[in-house]
């Protein structure tokens, strides 16, 4: 029979869960706010209730943040970016050049900020070659975390059960650990992705297709430099013809202008493109190596000092100095160290030379300012309002060699076992901060504390259901439905049950749970049938298991990121989901049975 302390444990976690499928708070205060009620309660002490909070996987998964961060502030994954979309015929191979790098690059950086980061990228080249977002969306996430589980710093669930198999007494998994499963479980399941899966994938229309008339557009100059890879290329190539929110209107070469822009017109050094678009487009393109604004008194030169300025958009109010006068005879740059790069006026967009301009009330600029502009200005009769745009901050790609540099170095010192993994990801994150690659202020703000208080809080669940016997009581329960004949029967029941589970909570919480009870389970099938006490099957399950979320967007963070911009409706992800599931299920089976349990 469970005991008093067994059922109340039951009880905070049956709350707990309806409190995540419902969506009444936040998951991060959903599952801090059991912890403390069984904390309260006394069925786990105060060492076991904070133990997640000092333990070494919680502090990983936040420094692999900043590494991931780093990766993308310094544009070492911006060509991927753009070779991997480019215009194809055939969506099979498309497919495969998006899919393939995706979950090559998952397996070594978090997934989350890696899908964060090409969403958008994605979602906007869909758009401009006419194609539904949602064709690509899903597959995605999909390819993300089936990637991730290819080896330990894949996703933070995967060292959570490193973390708790190590707070157990038994040895963490290592770098490459999982991949005798975890690879084959991804090339299975992007193949079905890329046939199968492509045939059941919907088609949606997108918010930004329904809204893509309101946004307020600019016209916008961007100088060529030397060092831009756009160069040589023609239009169609480089993928400026069909441009989401952006339309290239003329190139200005030396004193010609080419009006209109063929598709096979070719960029030069120098070449001045002239595009009218919206601001968060007009971002996107200003985030390309070589592509400059030139705004009033600007030159092409002035920019090597204007790598670390950021986008800002001003409304310019009737007592500002500047009304009546163009930006040149205001001194628009040495008043307010700003560059103008673009003016929309009364709802229209403006395509003349900037420094000629007559201000008027209410026209709305574009600058190129230092971070410290919307503090300084912000509460200026200068302007009506100072709003930054976000994410406007050009990359450094100086240091996208250095970067990658110290990711591959930091996979090769935990996979070498010269240093451990927590060691190895703070010297990381470390190094790139000393070496400029990541600002300390970005660092600071690519943590997530939300997923981390996840994680943390989800070790001392997991003590709680072992110490109130749930653990005990549950792996008996669940052997007297599968017997304990086959190891591989109850590894299956523990996979499933996890897999249930991680559909409707979060994927750290559902191994927290079920991983107590997997422990439990493996000691009482290795004693029956002579295995070694090590649970390292069972464990490599519930990761699998825990990760492998496709059915619902509430299992898994990246899930959740391409809901909205996809269009997509709940039901989307099983229809793709559920037959994925079943096939990664198969394909771990498999794996597990061949790979893993002859060595145990």
């Amino acid at each position: 029979m469970l005991a008093l302390e067994g059922w109340l444990t039951l009880g905070v976690i049956a709350v707990m869960f309806v409190s995540l499928v419902r969506e009444w708070t936040s998951a991060d205060v959903s599952v801090f706010g059991a912890l403390c009620v069984l904390w309260v309660l006394g069925i786990v002490d105060t060492d076991a209730a904070l133990a997640g909070f000092s333990s070494p996987m919680v502090l990983t998964v936040g420094l692999l943040f900043v590494v991931s961060r780093a990766m993308q502030d310094t544009g070492a994954l911006a060509w991927v970016s753009r070779r991997m979309l480019r215009p194809e015929a055939d969506r099979q191979k498309l497919m495969a050049r998006l899919l393939i790098p995706i979950a090559t690059m998952s397996a070594f950086l978090n997934n989350t900020p890696l899908v964060a980061m090409f969403t958008p990228a994605v979602r906007d080249w869909a758009l401009r070659n006419e194609r539904s977002p949602s064709k690509y969306l899903i597959p995605l996430s999909y390819a993300a975390i089936l990637g991730g589980t290819c080896t330990l710093i894949g996703t933070s669930t995967n060292l959570v059960v490193s973390g708790l198999l190590a707070e157990n007494g038994f040895e963490p998994f290592g770098m490459f650990e999982l991949t005798p499963v975890g690879l084959p479980a991804t090339v299975v399941g992007l193949a079905f992705v890329m046939t199968v899966g492509r045939a059941l994938l919907p088609e949606r229309i997108t918010p930004d297709a329904q809204l893509a008339g309101a946004a307020r557009e600019y016209g916008v100059r961007l100088v060529v430099r030397p060092d831009c890879p756009l160069i040589g290329q023609t239009i169609e190539d480089a993928g400026l013809r069909h441009l989401s929110g952006l339309y290239l209107a003329e190139i200005e070469r030396g004193t010609d202008r080419i009006v209109p822009v063929r598709p096979t017109d070719r960029i030069a050094s120098g070449d001045v493109l002239v595009l009218f678009g919206v601001a968060d487009t007009v971002v996107e393109l200003r985030k390309i190596r070589g592509l400059v604004p030139l705004g009033e008194e600007d030159r092409a030169e002035h920019h090597d000092g204007l790598r670390d300025r950021q986008l800002f958009e001003v409304v310019v109010s009737a007592n500002s100095p500047l009304i009546g006068a163009t930006l040149r005879d205001a001194g628009f740059r040495r008043r307010y160290d700003a560059a103008v790069i673009a003016i929309h006026r009364g709802g229209e967009r403006l395509n003349v030379k900037l420094g000629d301009v007559v201000m008027r009330t209410g026209d709305t600029l574009m600058l190129e300012a230092s971070p410290g502009f919307g503090s300084a200005w912000g509460n200026s009769t200068d302007f009506y309002l100072v709003s930054q745009v976000e994410e406007a901050e050009r990359p450094r790609y100086a240091l996208a060699n250095v970067s990658l540099v110290v990711l591959v170095s930091m996979v090769a010192l935990v996979t070498a076992r010269v240093l451990p993994m927590v060691l190895a990801a703070a010297l990381a994150a470390m190094v790139l901060i000393a070496l400029r690659c990541i600002r300390p202020s970005a660092a600071r703000k690519s943590i997530d504390l939300r997923v981390l208080i996840v994680i943390a809080s989800s070790f001392g669940l997991s003590a709680a259901v072992v110490e109130s016997g749930l653990a005990a009581r549950t792996s008996e329960l669940l052997l007297g439905l599968v017997g304990d004949l086959h190891p591989l029967a109850s590894i299956a029941a523990i996979y499933l049950a996890t897999a249930i589970l991680t559909e409707v909570v979060s994927n750290v919480a559902a191994a927290a749970l079920v991983m107590p009870i997997a422990l439990a389970v493996a000691q009482q099938v290795a004693a029956a049938n002579g295995m070694s006490a090590d649970p390292r099957p069972w464990a490599i399950a519930v990761a699998m298991a825990a990760s492998l979320s496709f059915v619902t967007p509430l299992g898994y963070q990246t899930n959740l990121m391409v809901y909205g911009p996809g269009g997509y409706r709940f039901g989307d992800f099983a229809r793709v989901g559920l037959p994925l599931a079943l096939v990664c299920f198969a394909t771990a089976m498999a794996a597990i049975s061949a790979l893993v349990l002859p060595n145990f």
